[in-house]
């Protein structure tokens, strides 16, 4: 069993770790930074949290910016969606979009939130709050965007059964420690106990955002309502961060999505077995 968990965790990570330099060869993330692609540059996705993105070139994916605006310049192209999340998306008549363009508004209260609650711990929790919702926007259209086929299998399994997934990440979560202690038996294993933090890690992520998709698709379609994938992400992502705020029984439930969704990811051994 012992010997299983090396072989999967230093496969699992050669494969992600090529796989992540070759995929994101010509793909622009930045944080707190606009970004601009030159008329003469041709990208695959372009993401910005927390800033602005203007296209006078040529994009083949998906051009996303969470926190800021879309700016899509003359003769300019992309080729799949344009996502604004709190901003707008300026196009200018010559501008070819391949799919749809989405401007999606943050609730009125997330602005001013700080200025409610005053200065003082509350300020600083509310101000946390707003960044980690960001962050987990950005993280959500980014693993959309970049990896769709892996997170939509561990959406998959959630529509199956979902409480067969939610036991299967209360039955990984039991087992962190217990492997972790027995790794620390051999010197090898020790040095594997990082890489079973970053898999567990990583698999929590990737689950929380198969969890907000899986939210999001379902409210949308009991609305008749088809959308894109980055839609139903970053719709669900709200709800778990508005679920919250919800004294006791939101974090329960809260909890229970995100462990559904880790149990998901490893299930299908990070979306790559259906």
């Amino acid at each position: 069993m012992v010997k299983k968990i090396f072989i999967f965790t230093l496969v699992f990570l050669t494969v992600f770790c090529a796989t992540s330099v070759f995929a994101k060869n010509k793909d622009v993330v930045r944080v707190n930074s606009d970004i601009e692609v030159s008329r003469d540059t041709t990208l695959d996705n372009v993401v910005a949290v927390g800033g602005n993105v203007t296209v006078l070139g040529r994009v083949e994916g998906n051009v996303i910016a969470v926190g800021g605006s879309v700016f899509l310049k003359p003769a300019s192209y992309v080729g799949e969606q344009v996502v604004a999340v709190g901003g707008s998306v300026s196009k200018d008549p010559s501008a070819e979009v391949g799919k749809k363009i989405t401007e999606i508004e943050m609730p009125g209260f997330i602005p001013s939130m700080a200025s409610v609650l005053g200065s003082g711990w509350l300020a600083l929790w509310a101000t946390i709050s707003i960044l980690a919702l960001l962050g987990f926007l950005g993280l959500a259209v980014l693993f959309a965007a970049l990896i769709p086929e892996h997170i939509g299998t561990a959406v998959n399994a959630l529509e199956q059964s979902f409480v067969k997934m939610l036991l299967w990440g209360v039955l990984w979560v039991l087992l962190i420690v217990p492997i972790a202690v027995l790794l620390a038996i051999s010197i090898i294993g020790i040095m594997l106990i990082p890489l079973e933090m970053l898999l567990a890690a990583l698999a929590l992520i990737i689950g929380y955002i198969a969890s907000a998709i899986f939210i999001g698709k379902n409210i949308l379609l009991a609305f008749k309502k088809f959308p894109p994938p980055l839609v139903d992400a970053i719709l669900g992502i709200l709800i778990l961060f508005l679920i919250g705020f919800v004294p006791i029984i939101g974090p329960l439930v809260k909890s229970v999505f995100i462990i559904a969704g880790f149990g998901a990811v490893l299930a299908t051994r990070f979306g790559t077995v259906k």
